[in-house]
């Protein structure tokens, strides 16, 4: 048996296509020259059996010697991968949300207050807060309860914790879910996100310290190493600065491993946040971005062989590629554009009994068209079942 080492992406694969030949020509040395080997003989269907256990040996290698390529691996393999660059494999978490509370100026709002979304899921602040100038304040907020629970923009209204001068709350965007479990196409994911971990001041370690924190789904990261105001991918950045755009995960915790791995720079970002340095005791303000949502519709026209939920499953499929849990895909991922091709192909993949004709993507309320939608670095194109409309031909 001999393999093939794909030199591209490291991955070896066996060459099967001599197999039966080698069986073959070793039968003929135990039995003879004249021994036959045709395939409707009981001799022939031996020498197909030998071969196909042969062939089962040498897929079984290959697998196995493709552990030790991080992308190809699986299972506890991953978990090894991980180990080897000090990470580990998420456990579940909650969804996030940031919320926008108003009320009197002054009111201390306790860690650990809540709200309610529309379907009755609660809600918990995570640290300590107050609202300031402006009668209004942004919160970081985890679910109660854990896994994919999630809350559209305006669907977190009602407050739950009676806190006087605490008087409304909202989302004006949608949550980052949560997960039960982390699969291993995640958990690969994680891996290349976190190279940087046991580094410090370089963009890797700023990458990888934010990206472990619990349920940060997404980052994009820009340096100015000049003395002068610079704009960047159509980002303003100040001289000598760096900037930090974070899909999910909650203020405090992102300021926090952002500050320590980045120190000694000047920050940019709307969301600011007072951290206190515990060694110095120094309280500098961290600037970082939060992913804007850009939410976008579909209308795909598909021709299914043979299904029961034709509909249902494609709309599914689409879900799972735009939030990330296919193989290989980044999905709509934050700074990503938003292209119909990918869509149908990610459909394709997972429903082999689907044939999409047309995939058409809009940001919501616009033209339907085939051209891929261009998403800034500080965007994140979403999508909701309720915007995805199916026609079977």
């Amino acid at each position: 048996m001999s393999y093939n080492y794909i030199v591209d992406n490291g991955v070896i694969v066996p060459n099967t296509s001599s197999i039966k030949t080698e069986v073959e020509a070793e039968w003929r040395l135990i039995a003879g020259e004249d021994a036959t080997v045709d395939p409707s003989s009981f001799e022939g269907r031996l020498i197909d059996a030998t071969t196909t256990a042969r062939i089962e040996m040498a897929r079984n290698n290959a697998t196995l010697a493709n552990q030790l390529n991080p992308n190809m691996a699986n299972g506890s393999f991953v978990d090894a991968h991980l180990a080897l660059v000090g990470g580990e494999r998420d456990g579940k978490e909650q969804s996030t949300v940031e919320l926008t509370l108003t009320g009197i100026i002054g009111t201390n709002i306790l860690a650990g207050s809540y709200v309610e979304d529309i379907n009755k899921q609660l809600w918990f602040l995570v640290s300590d807060t107050v609202i300031g100038a402006g009668n209004t304040v942004t919160a970081s907020f985890r679910s109660l309860n854990y896994g994919a629970i999630p809350a559209d923009a305006g669907e977190i209204t009602k407050i739950i914790s009676g806190v006087v001068g605490w008087e409304t709350v909202n989302n004006a965007a949608a949550a980052t879910l949560g997960k039960l479990e982390q699969s291993d196409v995640s958990a690969k994911r994680q891996r290349r996100l976190e190279l940087g971990a046991n580094t410090r001041s370089v963009a890797e370690s700023v990458i990888s310290a934010v990206y472990k924190l619990e349920g940060v789904n997404g980052i994009q990261f820009r340096e100015n190493y000049t003395n002068a105001t610079a704009v960047i991918d159509g980002i303003t950045l100040i001289a000598k600065s760096s900037w930090l755009c974070v899909d999910g995960g909650v203020t405090s915790e992102i300021a926090e491993a952002y500050y320590n791995n980045r120190w000694g720079t000047d920050f940019n970002g709307a969301v600011e946040y007072v951290y206190i340095d515990p060694i110095s005791g120094q309280n500098p303000t961290v600037k970082f971005d939060r992913a804007i949502d850009k939410p976008v519709e579909c209308k795909i026209q598909a021709r299914v062989s043979a299904s029961q939920n034709a509909i249902a499953d494609i709309k599914a499929a689409i879900i799972a590629y735009a939030i990330g849990t296919l193989e290989g895909e980044d999905g709509f991922s934050l700074g990503l554009d938003a292209s119909p091709f990918e869509v149908a192909s990610a459909v394709n993949s997972q429903l082999p009994n689907v044939f999409v004709k047309k995939c058409e993507l809009a940001l919501l309320g616009g033209t339907l068209s085939t051209d891929t939608i261009d998403i800034d670095i500080n965007e994140k194109a979403t999508i909701t079942e309720n915007d995805i409309e199916v026609i079977l031909v």
